[in-house]
Formats: structure tokens, C-alpha cells, sequence
């Protein structure tokens, strides 16, 4: 076989080589995207699709016009980015339930070519942005998204919103005066003086209404929020600034000139946006597709050429950059939505309200649209996240921090550059620092074939162990160990469809649910601590003589508290599992040590590892070496609920379990009563 070196490639193979590239991946894009929409005309999805697109546009609508604003850009300028931006990648994108339009995250940026170059240089950017995300497509460069690190994004986000909350705040309240001047003049009252009152009622109204309605994931509440502030001011007559003049016609494609002197300048300007608004969008389909849990995932080149088309687009009539953006699309995939149709239809409902809804729009009362803003830039600051890399690792908070900071004071490319290069130098020390840990532990614990020592452990758990049972280190033959019987509180229920062998412990109020098998025959101790679910078919089991040490005790599988272990995972130790975790369905989990606070995807492969606390792994990846240990996100906030939540139904389930099974007692104990009842009647016959 013929081995040919890149290298050694003359210019026009490499030309040829190139064009292979680009027309493998646009024969690609085409039949993908021809297959889904051909789908999608079938009709099967079309009222669910239909119904999301109504609650989505709700949602986007007001967000449009609000980050516009904020911007100095007309309202005008969100509205058409959604709709126009927002269509044209529904249509060509690579994420199937992904909604585009404006988004807070590239606000700063926005604002500072406002500032300089006008609206007509933002249109020019859009085409920057739109250019750069097709070459980056063609390229195949949608699959360097994972090395983009999750401190550096969340220190940038964390900016992005304290710059929010500190223009939009001054907005809140109807003056002009920065938030360092009302902190100043904290004694002096004479600013009170100048404060809008009715400004800050409509602008508490809409915050309180849209924080309230968190937990209401469909109900769109920024809308109906801003629907009553915008009737009640318009009916009472309250002076107040307004959103002002919307035209209710759609501009015909044109090209923004920009003068050619500012037009270098422009572009290097630009790039650094058009890096954020793919990062972003990347970020938001990766998102999508934890929630959506599709077999297969979105396409990222596709993606990007779909956010290219949709911010070229949105440059040529007049609209604002696009990225794909979280939040909306969060409420896209809880309203019900099956395919991209439903995007689409936002985006026709968004050209709609233009074309028939602009003087309502109109007087839309900008401290309402301020109040929504101050709720997403507080959205925005990430504080747990930097919490957690404070106590998890310094050097990553640090370059949190440097990313803030650069982002918040207007030094934002430093603040990136400094922050990427903290946290890869960081990577490189705790790479090395880690492998001579390793070879110190390795020599420590081979004699005793110890996983891995861990310090940590709560006084209770290890007073309810030897509560239960006293543990012996030395281990028994075969058939004692088969012998020996499960022990467990009895707030705990264990469904009679289970099978429990060997020295278990289960602590307070943990579910064992049925067709689960749990075998400490081989490798033995398990413990599952309180709160803990262990749901349909899932396999725990262990390799002998082979343990991790919890405090002073050895353990082939340790479990904490309120740990949730998905339908038909496998988990095999040795192996620990830190409190508050969850392990996703057919997830397989061996040989490691999970930290608390960590997520686990569908179908994920976790072997030979050891992964920090607040740690989420995607679904169906493997993750076997430090090095992809090293590259996983952070667990979000929706992760932590959602076990919180499954925790919080099988407490419920271990409660209505053990009811139903006295009930069933109590009946059968009438049966036999009855039963005697009747035998007694009958000798009187």
C-alpha cells in the first residue's frame, strides 16, 4: 500500500486536496439537511412544532428588541436579526432544535462597534462574522469546540453580565448616572430626585414576574410581563421613555458600506466576535443535546455553516450579529418541538409582529425591557461556578477571574488571551504534578490492590455502618461471602423483583427498584448511602480483592448520599461515587472514583479514571485517560436539579412502596381472619 506524505504534496494537490474537502462536506450538508426537511414535510410533528414556535417567539421577541437597545441600535435591528438571522439557520443549521437571534453573550462586543463604527458597521460585522463562520464549516473546524475552556467561557460570561447589570441598571431607574456614581453619592440623597418611579415599577414588575415564573419552563413570561407593564403605562399615560419608531415593512438586501479607511480596523475587530458567536452557538447545541438525548448528535460544521448563512443575512437587512442561543432554545425543547420546523416558524411569527405589530411594539417602556435584561445579565454571573473552582483547582478560578475582570473593564481580548494561557499552563503543571502522584499511589496501594485512599467521609454514614454490621478486613471463602446477608435501615425499601447478594449496606430511606442486581459475591463490601436510588436493571458488581478506601474502611463499591444510578448503568468496581451524583442510563462506570456533584451522560463510558467533584460527562463519550478527564465542562445547574429531583421522587416512591406493601399485609391478615370467620360459621351448620 502507497503511503503518500502531506508534506511532500505539490501546491496544486494541495489545492485539489482542499477542494476534495469542500465538496465532500457541502455533498454532505446537502443530503443531511434534504433528508431532514423531507421529514419534516411528511407532517407528523407539525401541531407540536407549531405550538413550540408560539411560545418560543414570546420568549424571543422581547429579548430581540431588548438587546438592541441595549446596544444603541434601533429596536428594529433584533427584530430582523431574529427573523431573518434566525430562519436562514433554522433552515441550513446542523442542531435540529436550535433557536438563533441576538444574544447577551456578545452584547459587550456589540456595543463597542456601535459605538465606533454605527449600526451600518454592525451590519458590515454581521458579514465578517457570517464569512468567517462558512470558512471555519468548509474547514471542518466545528470539532476544536471541545478544547475551549470552560473557565475561560464562564469568566467571560461572568463579564458579559456584570457589564449588563451595569448599564442596564442606571436604565431601571430612568437616569443616566452609572452604578460607581450611585455608589458614591451613597449619602447624598439628591440623585433620589432625578429617579423615574414609574420607570422602576415597570421594570420591578417584569423582573419579579420573570423570576418568579422560573420554575414555569413553557409559560413565556418576559412576554406577558411586558404585555400588562406596556397596556398599563400606554392606559394611565405614564412619561416614560419608550422603545420609539419601528417600521412595519421588511428592507430590501442591501450591502452596508463602511468607508474604507475604517474598514480594516472593522474586520480585526469583528473576528474576535465571530470566534465568541460560533463558540457560542457550539456551546448552546451541546446543551441542546443533553436535553434532547437524540442517537445522533447535531452536526457542529453544519452548524456553523447554518450561523454564517444566518448572520450574512441578518447584515444585509439592517439586523444585529446571531448566535444560537441557550435560553431560547431550552424553551424550544421544553415546549414539545420534534424537528427545525419549529425555529422556522419563530422566526415567520417574529416577521409577522413586524409587519402587523409595530405600533404596539413601539410603545414598549424601556425600563421594562431593563428589568428583563438586569434578570439575564444576573443569569449570567456564574458565581458557584467560580466558587467551585476556588476549592477544586486555583489556578482554573484564576483564570476565571483574569477572563472576568479583562471582559468587565473593556480589555476583553487580554482578559481571553491571559485567561487561556493561565488555565493551559495550569493543564501542563497538574499533568505532570499528577503523574508522579499517580506513581506514588500506585506504589503505596499495589500491595493491598487499593484504588485510591479517599480522606473524606461523613461521621454519620460511619456510624450507621457499624451500626448494621462490623466490617473484617480479612476476606472469606466463596460461599461465605455468597452467605452473607445484605443489611439495611428500615426506612429503605428493596423491591422483591431485586437481587441483593453478599455483604450489602444500605443506609436510610435508599430505593432498590426491580430487575436490579446487586452481586458483592466476587468483590466485596458495597455500601449505597442515604437517599440513594438504584433503578430497573442496573448492575452493580466487583472485581475481588480489589477495593477503594473510605476513611478506614475498604469498599469494592462505595455509593454516597443521594446518588442517583439510572436504569440498566453498570457500575463495577472497584469503584467510589461521591454524593449527589448521577449516573445516566446504560452508563458504565469501572475502576474509577467520581467525585460529588457530578453527572454522568447516557450511555457515557467512565474506566480506569479519577474525576474532580462538579464534573459533567456528555453522553456516549469515553473517557479513559487523564487527558479527557482534564477536558470536562463543568456540571450545570439543570444537571444538579434534575438528580436533585429524581432523588426527591424516589424518597416519595420508598415511602409509597413500603405503604402499599403494609396495606397488602394488613389485607391478607383480613383474609385469614375471614377465612376462620367462615370456617367457624360453617361447623355451627
Amino acid at each position: 500500500m502507497k503511503v503518500t506524505n502531506i508534506f511532500d504534496l505539490s501546491e496544486n494537490n494541495k489545492i485539489n486536496c482542499s477542494k476534495n474537502i469542500s465538496s465532500n462536506n457541502f455533498k454532505e450538508f446537502a443530503v443531511e439537511l434534504s433528508k431532514d426537511w423531507l421529514n419534516i414535510l411528511q407532517g407528523k410533528s407539525f401541531l407540536q412544532d407549531s405550538l413550540s414556535a408560539i411560545t418560543v417567539a414570546s420568549v424571543a421577541l422581547p429579548l430581540n428588541i431588548a438587546l438592541a437597545v441595549a446596544c444603541g441600535l434601533p429596536a428594529s435591528s433584533g427584530l430582523l436579526a431574529g427573523a431573518i438571522g434566525g430562519g436562514l439557520a433554522a433552515i441550513f443549521g446542523g442542531a435540529r432544535l436550535q433557536v438563533t437571534g441576538p444574544a447577551a453573550a456578545l452584547n459587550v462586543m456589540v456595543l463597542a462597534i456601535t459605538k465606533d463604527y454605527g449600526p451600518i458597521g454592525v451590519c458590515f460585522a454581521c458579514l465578517v462574522i457570517g464569512c468567517f463562520q462558512i470558512l471555519l464549516s468548509f474547514i471542518s473546524a466545528g470539532k476544536f469546540i471541545k478544547y475551549v475552556p470552560e473557565a475561560v467561557l464562564a469568566g467571560f460570561t461572568t463579564g458579559v453580565g456584570i457589564k449588563l447589570l451595569d448599564s442596564q441598571i442606571p436604565q431601571l431607574f430612568g437616569f443616566d448616572y452609572s452604578i460607581l456614581h450611585i455608589l458614591k453619592s451613597v449619602n447624598d440623597y439628591r440623585w433620589l430626585h432625578e429617579v423615574s418611579w414609574f420607570a422602576v415599577i415597570c421594570g420591578l414588575f417584569v423582573a419579579f414576574l420573570v423570576t418568579a415564573c422560573k420554575s414555569f419552563k413553557r409559560l413565556p413570561a418576559s412576554f406577558i410581563a411586558i404585555v400588562i407593564v406596556t397596556a398599563l403605562s400606554a392606559h394611565l399615560n405614564w412619561n416614560i421613555e419608550r422603545v420609539g419608531a419601528i417600521p412595519n415593512f421588511l428592507p430590501f438586501p442591501s450591502f452596508p458600506w463602511v468607508a474604507s479607511d475604517k474598514m480594516i480596523n472593522l474586520i480585526l475587530v469583528t473576528i474576535p466576535l465571530a470566534f465568541l458567536a460560533s463558540v457560542e452557538s457550539l456551546l448552546s447545541a451541546q446543551a441542546i443535546d443533553r436535553m434532547t438525548n437524540f442517537k445522533k448528535p447535531h452536526n457542529s460544521n453544519l452548524e456553523l455553516l447554518g450561523q454564517g448563512i444566518g448572520n450574512l443575512g441578518s447584515g444585509l437587512v439592517g439586523g444585529m450579529p446571531v448566535s444560537g442561543v441557550i435560553v431560547r432554545s431550552t424553551v424550544n425543547v421544553q415546549s414539545g418541538a420534534k424537528t427545525r420546523l419549529s425555529a422556522f416558524l419563530h422566526s415567520i411569527l417574529l416577521i409577522s409582529s413586524i409587519l402587523y405589530f409595530s405600533q404596539i411594539m413601539e410603545a414598549i417602556p424601556l425600563a421594562a425591557l431593563s428589568g428583563l435584561l438586569c434578570v439575564v445579565g444576573f443569569r449570567l454571573v456564574e458565581f458557584k461556578s467560580f466558587y467551585h473552582l476556588i476549592k477544586e483547582n486555583k489556578f482554573q478560578a484564576l483564570s476565571f477571574l483574569v477572563t472576568a475582570v479583562g471582559t468587565t473593564s473593556g480589555h476583553l481580548m487580554l482578559g481571553l488571551f491571559l485567561g487561556i494561557c493561565i488555565y493551559f499552563l495550569n493543564r501542563l503543571f497538574h499533568k505532570r504534578n499528577f503523574d508522579e502522584k499517580l506513581l506514588e499511589k500506585n506504589s503505596h496501594s499495589k500491595s493491598k490492590k487499593i484504588r485510591a485512599l479517599i480522606d473524606t467521609i461523613d461521621k454519620k454514614e460511619n456510624l450507621l455502618k457499624k451500626k448494621h454490621i462490623n466490617l473484617e478486613k480479612e476476606k472469606n471463602s466463596w460461599f461465605e461471602q455468597i452467605r452473607d446477608k445484605a443489611s439495611f435501615a428500615a426506612s429503605s425499601f428493596v423491591h422483591h423483583k431485586a437481587s441483593i447478594i453478599g455483604k450489602v449496606i444500605l443506609g436510610e430511606q435508599v430505593h432498590i427498584a426491580a430487575e436490579s442486581s446487586i452481586r458483592a459475591d466476587e468483590g466485596t463490601p458495597f455500601y449505597i448511602g442515604n437517599n440513594s436510588n438504584i433503578q430497573d436493571g442496573v448492575v452493580i458488581h466487583a472485581l475481588k480483592e480489589k477495593w477503594v478506601t473510605v476513611g478506614e474502611d475498604d469498599w469494592a463499591v462505595y455509593i454516597g448520599e443521594n446518588v442517583s444510578v439510572a436504569h440498566q448503568a453498570l457500575v463495577h468496581g472497584p469503584c467510589y461515587i461521591g454524593n449527589n451524583s448521577f449516573i445516566g442510563f446504560q452508563a458504565i462506570v469501572h475502576d474509577s472514583i467520581i467525585g460529588s456533584h457530578c453527572y454522568i451522560g447516557i450511555g457515557a463510558i467512565v474506566v480506569g479514571v479519577e474525576i474532580p467533584s462538579g464534573k459533567y460527562v456528555p453522553h456516549g463519550s469515553v473517557i479513559d485517560s487523564i487527558d479527557k478527564v482534564d477536558l470536562l465542562p463543568i456540571v450545570t445547574d439543570a444537571h444538579l436539579h434534575f438528580n436533585d429531583d429524581v432523588v426527591e421522587v424516589n424518597k416519595g416512591l420508598v415511602k409509597a412502596y413500603k405503604k402499599h406493601n403494609n396495606n397488602l399485609s394488613d389485607s391478607k391478615i383480613n383474609l385469614l381472619n375471614l377465612g376462620a370467620k367462615l370456617n367457624l360459621q360453617s361447623d355451627k351448620f
